[in-house]
Parts: C-alpha cells; structure tokens; sequence
C-alpha cells in the first residue's frame, strides 16, 4: 500500500490541506485526506506501473479542494456535529 511505502507522501497531502488542527473535525479531514491521497496514488501507480507527473498531481489537488467542504460536512454529520 502507498501510505505504508511513501508516508512521507501521504502526510504531506494531509498537511497541506489541514494546516492547522483545532478540532476533531480538522484532525479527522487531515487523516481523511492522507486516506484519499494514499488509495488514489496507490491505485495510480498499480495500473500505471508509474508516479503522477505535475500536471496529474495539479488535476488531483483540484479535485480535493473542490470536493473540500463536501468531506468536511460528512465528518461532520457522522460525528453528529453541526
């Protein structure tokens, strides 16, 4: 699995994207997102037999931060919070 091989790589993603962790919720989106990136580029590089270049890793970040608050409010609503 990615994660386990390049977790260098997967915590930076996480990082990124929750820089500053003051709640539950903040802790749970980092480790969410490290998840997300880890299956992503693990699946990515098993059928592609090699790592996202720039413009693919570019097109992915997209993708998370447009899909950002739709995560955020599903850790919410399974945490039960509003």
């Amino acid at each position: 699995m990615y994660a386990l091989d390049y977790p260098k790589v997967v915590l930076a993603e996480s990082k990124g994207f929750a820089t500053e962790v003051t709640s539950l919720v903040d802790f749970v989106f980092g480790l969410y997102i490290g998840y997300i990136s880890g299956v992503f580029f693990d699946g990515f590089l098993a059928r592609n037999k090699r790592y996202l270049e720039s413009e693919e890793l570019s097109d992915f970040h997209a993708i998370l931060v447009k899909r950002s608050p739709e995560i955020r409010l599903k850790i919410n609503a399974h945490l039960h919070l509003k």
